[in-house]
């Protein structure tokens, strides 16, 4: 199966399993703590998010073929190192203007890490090339 396909699927259901627990539960209480910084939750609000992380799981399909498709091992990992990196950036520099709890933030960091393990993960046992 194509990696971007893989990385698709898995980021859905990775954002229904992983970004629950983390995020949901664990972390949910440094979430709460700043009230003032969060909208409203809704269907709609779960959805979207949903569908971005659909999309940000065939992007790290995508670059799990642009790597040439590493097998388990060093190289992926170092890729998920790198992929992760690139995230957890994003993160950080979002953190430092909007009033996160630190918590939340921690837990954005692992919720996106057990993502990207999951999608490179998946991409590399599922898309073997024949």
């Amino acid at each position: 199966m194509n990696a971007i396909v893989v990385g698709a699927i898995s980021g859905t259901i990775l954002s229904v399993s992983t970004s629950y627990v983390v995020t949901g539960r664990l972390f949910h209480r440094f979430q709460a703590a700043t009230p003032q910084v969060w909208r409203p939750e809704s269907w709609r609000s779960h959805a979207a998010a949903m569908a971005l992380q659909a999309v940000a799981g065939a992007a790290i399909g995508l670059v799990f073929l642009v790597a040439r498709s590493p097998a388990p091992g060093w190289e992926l990992m170092a890729l998920a190192a790198g992929v992760w990196g690139a995230l957890a950036a994003c993160i950080l520099v979002q953190a430092v203007y909007v009033r996160w709890h630190w918590g939340f933030v921690l837990g954005l960091l692992l919720d996106w890490l057990l993502f990207v393990l999951g999608v490179l993960g998946s991409c590399s046992l599922l898309s073997a090339a024949p």
